[in-house]
């Protein structure tokens, strides 16, 4: 189990990440949902000791020391991490970049590798520098590097970007059989519908504030059969109350000024 707790965060100025648990599991899928700016980029980039916080990493009960060369290469040798930024290196071509990846990690797979790159549609594009290609190829390019790495954990933020609706299904039925192969996932996102059929754990942010932390079965227990769109409008229900007061406002603002135009 990969286990990451923030006691403390400083979040720019806007708020404070405060005792913040975050697990994923080996063959389970873990979906951290929130709004712009609501954490979850700072939940993931912590866990990588890309920023500095108060807190801990367990990674299958071994604590991760991020000041040591060889805490940081264990968490790179069992996580691998898709990020919503450009992480390529862009005047290489994706062959040299997998290749790149190959040398650089402990544990790959080859024939991994070469089913991607097919199930992918990047062959035509393997020797163009990544600098050329469109950002959906770019995207698919950082995916196909981090899933042939057989890493135990991977942490997926906004990994449907820049992808088209095949890619995106295609993606989708990727992470289920990565789930079943034993691998723990932490998948971020703000397409609900793409995380609604995936997800074993939910975890729900706003404002850095914990807002739902909890299992598949206890969601359903708790919401019944409500979609995954009016579990996350009923955990912000204060948000979206002020919202729906605004909208009424605009509405009848809207038909009182129609009425005076058409009597003019």
């Amino acid at each position: 189990m990969l286990a990451l707790n923030i006691k403390k965060k400083k979040h720019g100025d806007a708020f404070e990440l405060k005792d913040i648990n975050v697990e994923i599991s080996p063959s389970q899928i873990t979906l951290l949902l929130g709004h712009n700016g609501a954490g979850k980029t700072t939940i993931i980039k912590s866990l990588f000791g890309l920023m500095d916080y108060e807190g801990s990493l367990c990674l299958d009960d071994i604590l991760v020391n991020y000041n040591s060369s060889k805490g940081i290469n264990y968490l790179k040798n069992n996580i691998s991490y898709i990020s919503d930024e450009n992480a390529l290196f862009d005047y290489l071509t994706p062959k040299e970049y997998f290749s790149l990846i190959e040398k650089t990690f402990n544990k790959v797979d080859h024939r991994m590798l070469e089913n991607f790159i097919k199930i992918f549609e990047l062959e035509r594009y393997l020797n163009i520098p990544i600098i050329n290609l469109s950002h959906g190829n770019k995207k698919k390019t950082e995916i196909i590097s981090q899933l042939f790495k057989k890493s135990k954990y991977i942490v997926f933020d906004e990994p449907t970007n820049g992808l088209d609706p095949d890619m995106v299904i295609i993606l989708r039925e990727t992470l289920k059989i990565l789930k079943n192969t034993g691998r723990g996932i932490l998948l971020s996102t703000h397409h609900l519908s793409f995380g609604e059929e995936l997800y074993d754990n939910l975890i729900i942010l706003r404002n850095g504030k914990l807002k739902l932390n909890s299992t598949r079965d206890e969601i359903r227990k708790r919401y019944g059969d409500y979609s995954l769109e009016k579990i996350y409008q009923e955990v912000n229900e204060e948000y979206y109350m002020q919202v729906k007061e605004i909208l009424n406002e605009l509405h009848d603002r809207d038909h009182k000024e129609n009425r005076v135009s058409k009597k003019i």
